[in-house]
This record gives C-alpha cells, structure tokens and sequence, in this order.
C-alpha cells in the first residue's frame, strides 16, 4: 500500500471509530463485545499514530485549497461591488424624523436618504442669518455710498485748494511785474537828480518835482510790500488747504477701501456656511449614485455610530479571492476567471486586475472538509466582465469559487 492509500485508510478507520463510538454510547449497556471492539480499534489508532513517518513512506498527504488536477488555480473569493458598500450614518443623538427611500431603491448623488429631528431648527436658524445677513448687506451698500460721497466732497475740496493756491501763484507774479515798476521810478529819479546836478540844466528842473517822485516811489514801495506779503501769506495759506484736502482725501479713500474689503457682515457669512454644514449633517444623503442595499434606520429612533443606510454602485462588480502564497506568482493581470456558486444562475467571468502586495491568514474556508484552512493567501482582485454584473450584483458578499487559468 502507498503512502498516500494508508494515510486515507488511517483517516477512514478514524472516522468508523468515531462513529462507532457515538453507536457504542448508546448501545454499551447491552452489548459488552462491541465495547471490545472498539477499545481494540481505539488501539489500533494508538498504534497507528505512534509509527514513524518516515517507516510508512512519508508525511500526510496536503490537499491543497488553490491547486485541482486541470492546471487553474482554484480559491476561495467573495462577490463585492467595486467600489466598496457604503455605510451611513448620522450624528450620534439626533432623533430621526423619516426615511425616505426602501431597500432596492435607486438613487443620486445628493439625494435625501434619512432626515433628522434636528433638520427643522437648522432651517429656521438658517433663514434668520440669512435675513440678517441681508440687513447687514444693505446697511454695508448705505456705509458705501456714504463713503463715496465723503470721497467726492474730499476730492472736490482738493480741487478747490488747488486752485486757490494757483490764484495765489498768479497774485504772486502780479506782484513780482510791480517791483518793475519800482525800478522804473528809481531811474526816473536819478535822471531827475542828473539833470539838477548839470548847472547849465539846473532849472528844467525843480526840487518839487524830484521830491515828489521820491514820494511816488516811497508809496509803491510800500504798497509793494504789502502786496508781495499777502501774496506770500495766500501762497502758505493755500499750500496748507491743499495739505489738508490731500489728507482729508487720503483719509476718505483709506475708509472706503478698508469698508469694502472687510464688509461687517462676514461673521455672518461664515455663521450661515456653519448653519448649513449642521443642516447638510441633519439629514442623510447619497454622496453618489447607485442602490440603496439596507436601511436600518427607523422613525422615531436616535441616531447611533451604527449605520442607518447601505448602498453601493452596482454597475461594477469584483471578486475578491484569496490565493495561496505558493501560487501567486502564476497569477497575471489580465488571466481570465470564472466563478462560480449553487446560488448563482450561471457560472460568471472576469479577469485579474489587482495582485495585492500583503500576505496574510486566509479568512474564506473551502466547502471541501479535506482542503486546507491554515495557509496565507494574498488578495486578488478579478474585474467581474460587464455582462455578469447583473448576475453577480443580485448575491453581494457571496462566497464563490474561483478558478484562474493560467
């Protein structure tokens, strides 16, 4: 006999003993032979479990859970939308109001799937910032206008000390033409006194007449000191009015700026973006399109960290399987696949499209009670092929057989 015959042998004659043990426990008060003979076949396991391996042509056959005789290399793997189930929930406390949608239910992104108690106290939280944020806008556009017009008094104030200062200049030059003036009477005087200083020409001219343009130049002098002093006074004065309008002008700009980049009502901005945040959390809603698979939330009960809504996109579909770490370094991207399962219509395809890289305990046991539970597999995730969605989407989390060709 081979190895591999008497190993089997050794695990059927296990079996019959086991079996025959359970009969025995209830035929032993009767039967004081069978307990004979099963004390010997409990001897013969003894016996049997006591020889060498090595004597009996080496170790117990391994049935492997990745191998079959056909060359594909077969695992255990699960049915799962590609995209992964989606587990809702909502802040923990909030007593739901109603559920809006029922197992199978197909549904888009942003759609209403649960609404809380608290929806209603958001909402009307939420309209009264908005109306006060509206006061608040009108009151900024007033504020504006305000402003604007104290810029366009500031700007016309400028304007006006400006051209008081350029009156001012004008004033100055007229001033600056009568000291012209003074010179010509200065040499009208020394021409008077040339004229008395010639003896022949002494009497063409009298004293009179000298002294009285001496007086004339005497009376512009001072009239031209008075003059070049207010001038230079309207000068000063206007410089400073226009000093003060650039200020003032300066000033109304800064304010209008400063008014229009930090409007009053951006607390209330960001009071409203807060409401809304706590409004979006007081109801449950789709982050996208595709089936809703369970609900477990109900009327009248308080949300818990548990999920209240189920859903996955089931337009794509993938079977994750676990293959053992001896095998898959003959596993491919792109090999075609099959699983299969007695709660699927049809045997359904696909092709590998993701070798993980972690190795670890396999987590899917064989229906075969000969395959081995103990090895480390690695994840293989095979792409379900369009026309098997359907089929695959009605078992999710099913537990199929996979058979990789190489």
């Amino acid at each position: 006999m081979g190895s591999a015959d008497f190993w089997t042998s050794k695990v059927l004659l296990f079996n019959v003993l086991l079996d025959g043990m359970i009969t025995g426990h209830f035929i032993s008060n009767r039967s004081r032979g069978v307990r004979r003979i099963f004390c010997g076949l409990f001897g013969l396991m003894i016996l049997l479990n006591a020889v060498p391996r090595g004597v009996l042509g080496g170790p117990f056959p391994q049935v492997s859970a990745t191998k079959d005789t056909s060359g594909s290399i077969v695992a255990q793997g699960r049915l799962q939308p590609t995209g992964g189930i989606l587990k809702l929930s909502a802040v923990p406390g909030d007593r739901i109001e109603g559920v809006r949608v029922e197992p199978g239910a197909l549904v888009e992104v942003g759609q209403e799937l649960v609404v809380l108690e608290s929806a209603g106290l958001r909402k009307l939280e939420l309209q009264i910032a908005e109306l006060k944020l509206a006061d608040a806008v009108s009151m900024h556009q007033a504020a504006l206008r305000q402003a604007d017009q104290g810029l366009e008094m500031a700007q016309w104030k400028l304007r006006s000390a400006e051209q008081i200062q350029t009156q001012a200049r004008s004033t100055l030059e007229l001033v600056g033409k009568q000291s012209q003036l003074l010179g010509s009477l200065g040499e009208q005087i020394r021409g008077l006194e040339a004229i008395r200083s010639n003896p022949r020409l002494r009497g063409a001219v009298g004293s009179l007449e000298v002294e009285a343009k001496r007086n004339q130049k005497m009376a512009a002098e001072v009239e031209y000191e008075r003059a070049l002093q207010g001038a230079n006074q309207s000068i000063q004065s206007a410089e400073l009015l226009v000093a003060q309008a650039q200020g003032v002008l300066r000033e109304a700009r800064e304010a209008r700026e400063q008014l229009a980049e930090n409007p009053s009502y951006r607390p209330l901005e960001k009071q409203i973006e807060l409401l809304r945040l706590q409004l979006g959390q007081a109801a449950v809603v789709a982050p996208g399109s595709g089936t809703v698979l369970q609900v477990y939330g109900v009327p009248g009960e308080r949300a818990s960290v548990l999920p209240l809504i189920e859903m996955a996109d089931l337009t794509q579909m993938s079977c994750l399987a676990e293959v053992h770490e001896s095998d898959v370094g003959q596993v491919r991207l792109g090999q075609i696949a099959e699983m299969k399962s007695a709660s699927l219509s049809r045997t359904i395809r696909g092709r590998v499209r993701r070798i993980d890289r972690v190795v670890g305990a396999s987590q899917m046991r064989s229906a075969s009670p000969l395959a081995r539970s103990d090895f480390r597999s690695i994840g293989v995730w095979i792409q379900i092929d369009p026309e098997d969605v359907a089929v695959a989407s009605e078992r999710l989390q099913l537990q199929v057989e996979v058979r990789i060709e190489k």
